[in-house]
């Protein structure tokens, strides 16, 4: 029996195109092709919940982005690609649109339980201003990685779309503050006011 498949259509389908908007489709497809994803170029799953790709496609996907354009290249690219995967799932398809009434900080709450249950991965914890924080304890992205600076940007992405649909862009920025890679044990994604 092999891997568990835990990863939703939305969160592949998110980045797929992502991907493509970002560096274009022959080095969407490159990605795809080199991470054994050959079958999502052939037919890009629909935006849905059903959960058929395991973790280890997911990290190849973004590992293969690295290999493509190098770690410090990459990590904008995949910052972008969260963003981007978070922002097409909220405003395109409204899935956060039975919360966009509630106050501010039950939204970004709100908001950020959406994100955990999406990529089923990392939990939600109480910050240390009185706003969420998002801890990855259970990050794949950072095995066998060694990084000076934090290296899950996907994820840091993600919620910092989340972050400007609550509270309008430009005034918290999410920074990882803890990362694996970095020799740290979890990654710790942590909303700061700006300047």
């Amino acid at each position: 029996m092999g891997p568990e498949n835990t990863v939703t259509n939305i969160a592949i389908r998110s980045s797929y195109d992502s991907i493509s908007d970002i560096i274009g489709e022959r080095a969407r497809d490159m990605v795809f092709k080199e991470a054994g994803l050959q079958r999502v170029l052939e037919s890009p799953p629909d935006y849905t919940w059903d959960k058929n790709f395991t973790n280890d496609e997911q990290v190849t996907l973004y590992t293969e982005t690295v290999n493509l354009v190098g770690a410090v290249g990459a990590q904008g690219i995949l910052r972008l690609i969260g963003y981007r995967n978070s922002e097409t799932s909220v405003m395109k398809f409204g899935i956060l649109d039975s919360i966009k009434d509630l106050p501010q900080q039950e939204r970004i709450l709100k908001a950020f339980e959406f994100l955990q249950v999406a990529i089923n991965k990392g939990r939600v914890i109480a910050g240390n201003n009185g706003l969420p924080a998002f801890d990855v304890f259970d990050c794949l992205m950072c095995v066998d990685v060694t990084s000076r600076k934090p290296y899950c940007s996907q994820y840091a992405g993600a919620l910092q779309f989340l972050t400007d649909w609550v509270f309008t862009k430009g005034v918290y920025l999410v920074r990882e503050t803890k990362c694996r890679a970095m020799g740290d044990d979890t990654c710790l994604f942590e909303i700061e006011k700006r300047g």
